[in-house]
């Protein structure tokens, strides 16, 4: 696979939205791997990933709202160990969460490290737990609660195995020692549980819902099925939503976001037979109202 180091956007206000790409005066080494999170808005970071001389564990940001963006790499003491196929989210717009992910010797990763780029000098803080989730790549992060982190999915180590994994993880980042539990989830007439899958998106909805789509699940394809979450439900469990519509091609390795609160894009993967990376595909939720049952 070719790293890669261009940056593109697209904007979805205008009448004929078309990728523009963001001319800056030089990127960061190119990759495949890494996690893009988003910032304060127009705050871009990236961490990690594999590049062309191994695996990395570097920190860029980038201004999208500024006059002449630049990519700037920021130092914060000791990093995590370097790694491709994490995971990373965003607390506050200024906290960057990293976990697990494999090494460069094909090791899964089960720590999870903490960056708050809005301090004069950002430092690595790895928050310990007295119990973590299984060693693990391909999984997602997704903030619910303004504090608090649902981990989900990936392959992760089952013994002396590798194995898909449908479970699901909390952690409030606002206690004074953070742990790790698992969610047991609830259920029910209308519950189901997701296949266990890596390489799958989630996103958070505005309510503090959860939506898992796609991914590596056993088989070639996998089902272009909606599930919903509420972590913060006294018994969570998980329903399938029905949305209207061509849904994307069952697709792992995509990339998503969240645009407004109300619109969910999917962008690129891989179908078990061909790459899709420049395929869009658009969510609209307002009309159902954050998905409500």
């Amino acid at each position: 696979m070719q790293p890669m180091d261009d940056t593109f956007v697209l904007n979805l206000d205008a009448t004929n939205p078309e990728w523009r790409r963001v001319t800056v005066k030089s990127s960061p080494p190119g990759r495949w791997g890494h996690t893009l999170s988003c910032l304060n808005g127009s705050w871009l970071v990236v961490f990690g990933g594999c590049g062309s001389q191994g695996l990395l564990n570097d920190v860029f940001v980038l201004d999208l709202d500024a006059k002449h963006p630049t990519w700037r790499e920021v130092f914060g003491g000791t990093p995590p160990l370097p790694r491709s196929w994490h995971s990373s989210c965003t607390l506050g717009g200024s906290k960057l969460v990293v976990s697990g992910g494999c090494t460069e010797a094909g090791v899964l990763l089960s720590d999870t490290f903490l960056l708050d780029l809005n301090t004069d000098k950002p430092t690595w803080k790895e928050i310990s737990s007295r119990w973590t989730p299984p060693s693990r790549l391909g999984h997602s992060l997704s903030v619910y609660g303004k504090t608090k982190i649902l981990m989900f999915g990936g392959l992760a180590k089952s013994g002396h195995l590798q194995l898909r994994s449908g479970e699901a993880y909390t952690m409030d980042t606002d206690d004074e020692k953070p742990q790790w539990r698992q969610l047991e989830c609830f259920g029910g007439q209308t519950a189901v549980i997701p296949p266990p899958r890596l390489d799958h998106v989630a996103v958070t909805l505005p309510c503090g819902r959860i939506v898992v789509f796609g991914g590596s699940i056993s088989g070639l394809h996998s089902p272009s099925q909606l599930f919903l979450l509420d972590p913060s439900e006294e018994k969570p469990s998980w329903r399938i939503v029905n949305a209207a519509g061509q849904p994307p091609k069952f697709a792992w390795g995509h990339s998503t976001c969240i645009v407004g609160g109300t619109r969910v894009l999917v962008l690129g993967g891989h179908t078990g037979e061909e790459w899709i990376l420049s395929e869009l595909h658009e969510l609209c939720l307002a009309s159902h109202q954050d998905f409500s049952p």
